[in-house]
């Protein structure tokens, strides 16, 4: 009993002490843990715990995502850092980002190397080849990261993240073939180097290298050409100039040799000729000079052609050279175009010189149910008739495989000819930029065929608002301009004086919130002079008589400064005399009433 009595008298002060602490709020802190990092000082102070510990628990997870949402989408879809990491770790925020710890302590602890150390691999994404030297803030650049992460960087000024990288090539690197070959880097590079193209091969491509072929440089029918982008563009590509893959034409040897024959023997070159060497004469028609007894003479594509891809034997199909039928193309090849012309005969277009190009000319095409006038002339053909993967799909698997087993190419054209549209009606082919504005009234209206900036609109007739005087000097352009869609306005438009004109006399000759009717005094021949004005009813009730008809405008109306612009003064203005005369009598008649 005296212990405790002794131990109570000692511990009085103590509790005396913790009680005069409590009762001062400024004091509060002194039970914190410690200092929170700079990131968090908005979180100082008791009244503030609770934002991060639940109210009798431990750090949260929740709570911490509570305030960094961006983490969210991250964990709950597995990936990067935080989304690859086990329940344990992401349920202890603490256990990497320690807080508490003072005001410069950083929240981010990366190991004991530091950041130069972090396994990438942990994110999912390891760094690998050439991305293994590569600084950390050479892709963790913020014009890299998402629109998501850099709205999160703009409303939070001076925070770091690493989130919103892009893993995709195109994301980080300049395409340096410009468009021509994809997004789908990786199809033929490797993240090792550049250079070489290890995923490569020529030979999957319409034009697969044999012979003398294989051993001709790249740039030989690759030639380079200067880039056109701006300064400044971001990512930078490493190079001015590229090589060109697109639009090479290849399908005759003279597409890239000079005929030295002067075309003497035709454009088959490969009558005579082998891709294995220039000086390797063949003679093709000569070889199959037996087919011309027969009633199918081999000429054109069909002299190249092996013979066992008509007669076989091909799996499935035994040799035969008797009965075989060719009475047509369809016999032997495959609609190209998948029934879209229906029973039109491959000869209108084609020859047996070679499937491409088509010989249908402008001629043939007047007298189809869209004759080609005007601007449609000059048109390419895949302006209107676009390659389709919709056509490419109705190619059936059976044909594919059988084409494949006799070794034939898969000749099918991707152009759309059944578009399914009506070709009188503009709108089946052209975009409405007019965005409905004349939805009721045809294109034709005001324009033709011949140019689309050829217009035949009268404004004197076609509209409500005629362009009488000062109007009709006027340019299109200032009073049909964008809206905010970037639509030039034709219609809806107001036609009065104030929806195109400022108020010249800042809201002087306004009534309840509406400008008068500028016509009142004003014409539309020039706003100068008011020529319809008179200085009498009714247009004002101060008329000017006697010496008052001799002064100059501008002794009554001066010009003052309103809402910092400068404008002449019509009203108010005073109308007693002292408004704007001196008293030359010094007050002696003040007062007085005649």
């Amino acid at each position: 009993m005296d212990l405790l009595l002794s131990l109570s008298r000692r511990l009085a002060p103590v509790a005396l002490t913790v009680g005069v602490l409590l009762s001062g709020a400024a004091h509060a802190d002194l039970f914190s843990p410690g200092e929170l990092a700079k990131q968090h000082q908005n979180l100082s102070g008791m009244s503030n715990c609770t934002q991060c510990h639940p109210a009798g628990g431990q750090l949260s997870p929740d709570k911490c995502l509570d305030c960094h949402t961006e983490l969210k989408p991250e964990m709950q879809s597995g990936r990067g850092y935080h989304g690859h990491l086990n329940a344990d770790q992401k349920a202890k925020c603490e256990t990497c980002h320690h807080e508490h710890q003072g005001v410069t302590f950083a929240l981010v602890n990366w190991g004991k190397g530091g950041k130069k150390s972090f396994e990438h691999a942990r994110t999912g994404w390891p760094l690998e080849g050439g991305h293994a030297p590569v600084e950390c803030e050479k892709c963790h650049e913020p014009r890299f990261q998402s629109a998501a992460i850099k709205a999160l960087l703009q409303k939070q000024p001076g925070r770091e993240s690493y989130l919103g990288t892009p893993t995709a090539c195109a994301g980080c690197h300049f395409d340096e073939h410009r468009g021509q070959l994809g997004n789908e880097c990786q199809s033929c590079h490797v993240v090792k180097a550049w250079k070489p193209a290890p995923s490569f091969d020529h030979a999957t491509l319409e034009f697969p290298l044999e012979g003398k072929h294989k051993k001709v440089a790249c740039e030989k029918c690759h030639p380079t050409q200067n880039g056109t982008e701006a300064k400044g563009t971001f990512p930078a590509p490493k190079h001015e100039t590229f090589a060109k893959y697109n639009g090479l034409d290849f399908k005759k040897c003279t597409d890239c040799h000079k005929d030295p024959h002067d075309n003497k023997f035709g454009q088959r070159c490969t009558s005579c000729h082998t891709v294995d060497g220039w000086l390797i004469i063949r003679n093709a028609a000569q070889e199959r000079s037996f087919h011309d007894k027969t009633r199918f003479p081999l000429k054109g594509e069909h002299l190249d052609a092996p013979c066992k891809s008509c007669h076989g034997p091909l799996p499935g199909m035994p040799v035969k050279f008797k009965g075989l039928p060719f009475d047509t193309c369809a016999t032997c090849h495959a609609d190209a175009h998948e029934g879209q012309l229906g029973a039109a005969k491959c000869e209108t277009c084609h020859t047996v010189d070679g499937f491409s190009p088509p010989r249908f000319e402008l001629a043939q095409h007047q007298k189809t149910n869209f004759p080609l006038d005007g601007a449609h002339q000059l048109v390419g053909c895949r302006g209107c008739h676009p390659a389709s993967q919709a056509v490419l799909a109705k190619v059936p698997p059976a044909l594919k495989l059988k084409l494949s087993r006799q070794r034939r190419p898969l000749l099918v054209s991707a152009a759309l000819f059944d578009v399914g549209k009506k070709p009188e009606a503009c709108e089946s082919c052209h975009v409405d930029v007019h965005q409905g504005q004349f939805e009721k009234k045809a294109c034709s209206a005001c324009h033709d065929v011949q140019a689309f900036q050829t217009v035949k609109f009268d404004h004197q007739k076609d509209s409500r608002f005629h362009l009488d005087g000062g109007h009709a000097k006027v340019a299109c352009a200032k009073c049909h301009g964008p809206d905010a869609k970037g639509v030039v306005r034709y219609k809806p438009l107001s036609l009065q004086c104030n929806a195109c004109h400022a108020d010249v006399h800042a809201g002087q000759f306004s009534a309840a919130g509406t400008l008068a009717a500028c016509e009142k005094c004003h014409t539309v021949e020039s706003f100068k002079p008011a020529v319809a004005f008179e200085h009498k009813p009714p247009f004002t009730t101060f008329e000017l008589d006697g010496a008052h008809q001799k002064v100059s405008c501008e002794k009554c109306h001066p010009k003052v400064k309103t809402k910092g612009v400068e404008v002449v003064r019509y009203r108010p203005l005073p109308r007693e005399c002292e408004g704007c005369h001196s008293d030359f009598h010094h007050g002696a008649f003040e007062g007085f009433s005649p």
